[in-house]
């Protein structure tokens, strides 16, 4: 998925250039609104990756409440074919990219814990970043305790404990908000022009959750069979795991829907209310068809399944030195494959291609959903469906409104999922990214169907780890409601050169 990789430098500094280079010769970098420096080391060298570090770009290496920053001594080290925006330079990182920093040693590297103190010195630190980058840092020409001074506010400022201490919280910019054609369901107006859009009928727009009084996991306005009442509503909901009943998503000119729900709770053995919801999709069926139901949770990866997948495939990714990458890339398939990665792509894209067939054969057939949580699985399969099935979805925008429907409305749990927090009971996922790469896949085989490109696939990627954008900061829509709002990451996209 990754095209984003630093590729080399055009110049180097080694030793003997060190003493020639002042304060006044660097870039320093720039802060936002509201970013605040924590930490800042002179003379740093930058390797390049699976360098012999030997040598490395000269500059200084910059802590903020928001950042990672290498600034270059000489402008003409940066990389400008680099994929970037506005907020973030060439050798930047937002603090919530940070997956792991290691304290490299002459012969072996150790692995430094968030939250814990380091009291050594450090020569070395390297980070590796969610989205698969690497940044090794050589403190041996700064001064005493810069390594440590370095490494200890990344641990403290990198992963914070609690949600509040994100950074978009500090962000002093005006709110950006998504432009006119991209659509965030959190009033029943962008709901009714999704139906008409579709043609929807026998469904209906229900504000029984107002305020989130009936589920926090839901948006407010969501859709339901016309023939279900809102008192009818509010005894099944009582029955699903987070409150999450069937709610449709889409339709087919044929009548056809695609419906999302959650199992039904494990305390309750009694399935009437489920069966009752599902006699009432029946009945929203254009021919009172009886519905599909594909059960995700048994048939797709759990969270903890894509996790463990995820980190396999980072670590081979992001080789430790240059011969690790030599043995990984004789082998490079065979390890690819036993990380079960792609394994879980075509999962997701053949249960998708399942649920479009279903939907639009001769006998239109409504698809439901159904997962554990209702926030996970169904967010995947769900999108990949309509963008099979919907040519609206493959433009920029439309592929933005559908994230926007079907991720942040309907509550996939960015803040658990993401790691923005850390906290031992989360249990985190990139169900986005395994999402992102389904798509990748599509664009390979039809690009002519789609009007974005990888990269920008990579950019929506990234955007979910830069903390300003409030898109991707929150589990749900309650949580979103309760915050302070910022942007919405699609400011990001306006900033980046993520159509090229």
């Amino acid at each position: 998925m990754n095209d984003i990789k630093n590729t080399g430098f055009t110049s180097y500094l080694d030793e003997s250039e060190l003493e020639s280079v002042t304060l006044s010769d660097l870039q320093k970098t720039k802060l936002l609104d509201g970013e605040t420096l924590v930490a800042e080391a002179q003379k740093v060298l930058l390797f390049a990756p699976l360098s012999d570090h030997k040598r490395g770009t000269l500059g200084i290496l910059t802590v903020t409440t928001f950042k990672l920053a290498f600034a270059c001594a000489n402008e003409d080290d940066y990389e400008s074919s680099y994929q970037q925006n506005m907020l973030l330079g060439p050798y930047e990182v937002c603090l919530s990219s940070i997956d792991t920093i290691y304290q490299v040693g002459d012969k072996s590297k150790k692995k430094l814990i968030p939250g814990q103190n380091v009291s050594g010195k450090i020569k070395e630190l390297l980070i590796i970043c969610k989205n698969m980058r690497t940044f090794e840092f050589s403190f041996k020409d700064s001064d005493k305790d810069s390594g440590r001074t370095i490494a200890n506010s990344l641990l403290h400022h990198a992963f914070p404990k609690r949600h509040s201490l994100l950074f978009a919280y500090e962000y002093a910019e005006p709110y950006f908000k998504s432009g006119k054609d991209v659509r965030t369901f959190r009033k029943p107006e962008d709901w009714r022009l999704e139906m008409e859009r579709t043609r929807c009928q026998l469904w209906r727009i229900s504000l029984l959750n107002q305020n989130f009084v009936v589920s926090p996991t839901l948006c407010e306005a969501f859709v339901v069979p016309s023939s279900v009442t809102d008192s009818g509503l509010t005894k099944a909901v009582e029955h699903f795991r987070n409150r999450s009943c069937p709610v449709w998503v889409w339709s087919a000119p044929s009548g056809a829907a695609l419906v999302r729900m959650s199992d039904i709770l494990p305390t309750i053995t009694d399935r009437t209310q489920e069966n009752v919801m599902l006699e009432h999709v029946r009945k929203s069926h254009a021919e009172k068809r009886q519905p599909h139901i594909m059960d995700l949770s048994r048939e797709c990866p759990t969270p903890k399944e894509v996790q463990s997948s995820y980190m396999k495939l980072r670590d081979l990714c992001a080789p430790e030195n240059i011969k690790t990458f030599k043995i990984q890339d004789y082998k490079f398939c065979g390890l690819l494959e036993n990380t079960k990665w792609l394994q879980h792509v075509s999962t997701c894209l053949t249960k998708a291609a399942e649920g479009a067939d279903l939907i639009c054969n001769p006998e239109p057939t409504t698809v439901v959903l159904q997962e554990y949580s209702g926030q996970d699985m169904n967010c995947v399969v769900s999108s990949l469906i309509q963008l099979l099935l919907d040519s609206n979805w493959r433009t920029v925008y439309g592929f933005q409104t559908l994230i926007q429907k079907e991720w942040v409305a309907l509550g996939h749990p960015f803040t658990y999922r993401l790691g923005h927090i850390l906290n031992p009971d989360i249990e985190a996922a990139p169900l986005f990214l395994l999402f992102l790469d389904c798509v990748w896949q599509l664009l390979q085989q039809f690009p002519t169907a789609f009007q974005f490109t990888e990269t920008y696939l990579t950019t929506l990627w990234d955007s979910a780890h830069v903390t300003v954008f409030d898109t991707f900061l929150f589990n749900c829509e309650h949580d979103r409601s309760i915050a302070r709002t910022v942007s919405d990451f699609y400011l990001l996209l306006s900033l980046s050169r993520a159509s090229d």
